[in-house]
Protein backbone atom coordinates (compact mmCIF):
# COMPACT_ATOMS: atom_id res chain seq x y z
CA UNK A 1 0.00 0.00 0.00
CA UNK A 2 1.57 3.59 -1.15
CA UNK A 3 2.42 5.73 1.76
CA UNK A 4 0.18 8.91 2.17
CA UNK A 5 1.78 12.29 1.65
CA UNK A 6 0.69 14.69 4.52
CA UNK A 7 -0.06 17.88 3.22
CA UNK A 8 1.73 19.37 6.71
CA UNK A 9 3.63 17.95 9.07
CA UNK A 10 4.72 19.28 12.27
CA UNK A 11 8.56 18.17 13.63
CA UNK A 12 10.72 19.30 16.57
CA UNK A 13 12.95 21.36 16.82
CA UNK A 14 16.12 19.35 15.86
CA UNK A 15 14.43 17.92 12.47
CA UNK A 16 13.42 21.90 11.83
CA UNK A 17 17.27 22.33 12.38
CA UNK A 18 18.70 19.79 10.04
CA UNK A 19 15.89 21.63 7.53
CA UNK A 20 17.44 24.60 7.81
CA UNK A 21 20.79 23.44 5.88
CA UNK A 22 19.47 25.67 2.57
CA UNK A 23 20.71 22.35 0.67
CA UNK A 24 18.45 20.01 2.49
CA UNK A 25 15.49 22.30 2.03
CA UNK A 26 16.12 21.99 -1.50
CA UNK A 27 15.89 18.84 -1.60
CA UNK A 28 12.96 18.57 0.33
CA UNK A 29 11.15 21.09 -1.97
CA UNK A 30 12.35 19.19 -5.19
CA UNK A 31 10.90 15.75 -3.65
CA UNK A 32 7.38 17.44 -2.96
CA UNK A 33 6.35 16.44 -5.85
CA UNK A 34 7.37 13.24 -7.10
CA UNK A 35 9.79 10.80 -5.78
CA UNK A 36 13.17 11.06 -7.50
CA UNK A 37 16.55 9.06 -7.34
CA UNK A 38 19.93 10.54 -5.73
CA UNK A 39 20.98 10.14 -9.72
CA UNK A 40 17.85 12.71 -10.94
CA UNK A 41 18.64 15.10 -7.35
CA UNK A 42 22.06 15.08 -8.20
CA UNK A 43 21.38 16.06 -12.87
CA UNK A 44 18.81 18.31 -11.39
CA UNK A 45 20.73 20.65 -8.87
CA UNK A 46 24.54 20.03 -10.95
CA UNK A 47 25.90 18.81 -7.98
CA UNK A 48 28.34 14.99 -7.23
CA UNK A 49 25.66 12.46 -6.39
CA UNK A 50 28.07 11.85 -3.54
CA UNK A 51 27.47 15.04 -2.02
CA UNK A 52 23.65 14.28 -1.42
CA UNK A 53 24.31 10.94 0.14
CA UNK A 54 24.65 12.31 3.70
CA UNK A 55 21.94 15.05 3.39
CA UNK A 56 19.45 12.06 2.20
CA UNK A 57 20.33 10.18 4.92
CA UNK A 58 20.29 13.07 7.56
CA UNK A 59 16.49 13.70 5.98
CA UNK A 60 15.49 10.59 5.93
CA UNK A 61 16.23 9.52 9.23
CA UNK A 62 14.53 12.85 11.11
CA UNK A 63 11.60 10.99 8.92
CA UNK A 64 11.51 14.89 6.38
CA UNK A 65 11.72 11.81 3.51
CA UNK A 66 11.43 7.99 3.04
CA UNK A 67 11.73 6.16 0.05
CA UNK A 68 8.63 5.46 -2.26
CA UNK A 69 10.33 2.74 -4.01
CA UNK A 70 13.08 1.04 -5.48
CA UNK A 71 13.96 0.11 -8.89
CA UNK A 72 16.96 -2.52 -9.72
CA UNK A 73 19.13 -0.83 -12.13
CA UNK A 74 22.38 -2.65 -13.84
CA UNK A 75 21.91 -5.00 -10.08
CA UNK A 76 21.52 -2.17 -8.04
CA UNK A 77 18.48 -1.52 -6.16
CA UNK A 78 18.60 2.44 -7.00
CA UNK A 79 16.07 4.67 -4.18
CA UNK A 80 13.63 6.99 -4.83
CA UNK A 81 12.90 9.30 -2.60
CA UNK A 82 9.88 11.68 -1.42
CA UNK A 83 8.60 14.51 1.16
CA UNK A 84 6.63 12.70 3.53
CA UNK A 85 4.69 16.17 3.69
CA UNK A 86 3.96 18.91 1.21
CA UNK A 87 5.15 21.55 4.01
CA UNK A 88 6.74 21.33 7.70
CA UNK A 89 6.22 23.32 11.02
CA UNK A 90 7.78 23.52 13.68
CA UNK A 91 6.52 22.23 17.13
CA UNK A 92 4.69 25.52 19.34
CA UNK A 93 5.89 25.72 22.29
CA UNK A 94 2.45 26.10 25.08
CA UNK A 95 3.94 26.16 28.46
CA UNK A 96 5.34 29.89 28.47
CA UNK A 97 9.25 29.10 28.58
CA UNK A 98 11.53 29.90 26.25
CA UNK A 99 13.24 26.94 24.02
CA UNK A 100 16.44 27.94 22.72
CA UNK A 101 16.98 25.48 20.39
CA UNK A 102 13.27 26.08 19.31
CA UNK A 103 13.92 29.63 18.48
CA UNK A 104 17.73 29.14 17.39
CA UNK A 105 16.18 26.54 14.62
CA UNK A 106 13.42 28.83 13.60
CA UNK A 107 15.95 31.87 13.35
CA UNK A 108 18.36 29.54 11.32
CA UNK A 109 15.90 28.24 8.82
CA UNK A 110 14.22 31.79 7.91
CA UNK A 111 17.22 33.80 8.47
CA UNK A 112 20.04 31.82 7.37
CA UNK A 113 18.41 30.51 3.88
CA UNK A 114 17.65 33.73 3.32
CA UNK A 115 21.08 35.14 3.58
CA UNK A 116 22.27 32.12 2.02
CA UNK A 117 19.77 32.69 -1.11
CA UNK A 118 20.26 36.57 -1.57
CA UNK A 119 23.91 35.71 -1.14
CA UNK A 120 23.49 33.17 -4.30
CA UNK A 121 21.64 35.97 -6.08
CA UNK A 122 23.40 38.26 -6.19
CA UNK A 123 26.32 36.43 -6.91
CA UNK A 124 25.19 34.80 -9.89
CA UNK A 125 23.24 37.76 -11.39
CA UNK A 126 19.75 36.25 -10.41
CA UNK A 127 18.67 39.69 -8.31
CA UNK A 128 19.98 42.50 -10.79
CA UNK A 129 21.21 44.98 -8.27
CA UNK A 130 20.54 47.64 -10.70
CA UNK A 131 17.22 47.25 -9.97
CA UNK A 132 15.22 48.88 -7.39
CA UNK A 133 12.17 48.27 -6.17
CA UNK A 134 9.33 47.94 -6.94
CA UNK A 135 10.62 46.75 -10.25
CA UNK A 136 10.93 42.99 -10.95
CA UNK A 137 14.08 41.21 -10.20
CA UNK A 138 15.51 43.96 -7.49
CA UNK A 139 16.71 42.95 -4.05
CA UNK A 140 13.80 44.20 -1.38
CA UNK A 141 14.95 44.06 1.40
CA UNK A 142 14.48 46.68 4.41
CA UNK A 143 14.23 47.05 7.89
CA UNK A 144 12.70 49.82 10.73
CA UNK A 145 11.39 49.70 13.83
CA UNK A 146 8.62 52.33 14.85
CA UNK A 147 6.56 52.84 18.31
CA UNK A 148 3.06 51.62 17.57
CA UNK A 149 -0.47 51.15 19.42
CA UNK A 150 -1.58 47.74 20.63
CA UNK A 151 -4.02 48.53 17.58
CA UNK A 152 -1.44 49.51 15.15
CA UNK A 153 0.05 46.13 15.92
CA UNK A 154 -2.39 44.27 15.83
CA UNK A 155 -3.11 45.80 12.26
CA UNK A 156 0.61 45.14 10.95
CA UNK A 157 0.65 41.67 11.91
CA UNK A 158 -3.22 41.11 10.25
CA UNK A 159 -1.68 42.82 7.22
CA UNK A 160 1.73 40.78 7.04
CA UNK A 161 -0.24 37.57 7.94
CA UNK A 162 -2.62 38.38 5.41
CA UNK A 163 -0.24 38.93 2.72
CA UNK A 164 2.08 35.62 3.88
CA UNK A 165 -0.98 33.32 3.28
CA UNK A 166 -1.96 35.09 0.02
CA UNK A 167 1.30 34.28 -1.41
CA UNK A 168 1.62 30.83 0.38
CA UNK A 169 -1.57 29.92 -1.19
CA UNK A 170 0.47 30.45 -4.47
CA UNK A 171 3.30 28.33 -3.26
CA UNK A 172 1.16 25.16 -3.02
CA UNK A 173 -0.04 25.79 -6.64
CA UNK A 174 2.77 27.07 -9.06
CA UNK A 175 1.24 27.82 -12.23
CA UNK A 176 3.35 26.34 -15.69
CA UNK A 177 5.26 29.56 -16.10
CA UNK A 178 7.08 32.33 -14.27
CA UNK A 179 10.07 32.70 -12.01
CA UNK A 180 10.51 31.63 -8.48
CA UNK A 181 10.28 34.79 -5.72
CA UNK A 182 11.19 34.01 -1.95
CA UNK A 183 9.08 35.95 0.45
CA UNK A 184 9.90 36.57 3.91
CA UNK A 185 7.68 38.13 6.70
CA UNK A 186 8.71 39.00 10.19
CA UNK A 187 7.12 41.37 12.85
CA UNK A 188 8.03 41.22 16.76
CA UNK A 189 8.38 43.11 19.65
CA UNK A 190 11.99 44.43 19.64
CA UNK A 191 14.22 45.13 22.76
CA UNK A 192 15.83 48.82 20.34
CA UNK A 193 14.51 51.92 21.92
CA UNK A 194 14.54 55.05 19.18
CA UNK A 195 16.43 57.70 21.44
CA UNK A 196 14.32 60.29 19.94
CA UNK A 197 11.67 61.35 17.50
CA UNK A 198 12.73 62.68 13.89
CA UNK A 199 14.96 60.97 11.29
CA UNK A 200 16.44 57.68 11.45
CA UNK A 201 18.41 55.46 9.00
CA UNK A 202 16.28 52.51 7.22
CA UNK A 203 18.16 49.73 5.66
CA UNK A 204 17.36 49.25 1.64
CA UNK A 205 19.00 47.11 -1.05
CA UNK A 206 21.10 50.07 -2.15
CA UNK A 207 20.59 53.64 -2.03
CA UNK A 208 17.81 55.66 -4.17
CA UNK A 209 18.72 57.38 -7.44
CA UNK A 210 19.43 61.10 -6.73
Amino acid sequence: MARTISEQQVIDSASFKVLADPNRSLLVHRLGESAKSAKQLAAEMDCPITRLYYHLKLLQSHGLIFVERTRKVSGIFEKYYRASARAFVIDRNTDGQEDPARSQALLAFVFDQTRHDISNGLRSGRIDSGKLPPEVGALMAYRTVMKLSPAQAQELYSKLLALYREYDALAKAPGETGDFYALVASAYPTTAQQAAPGPKPRMRARPAAE
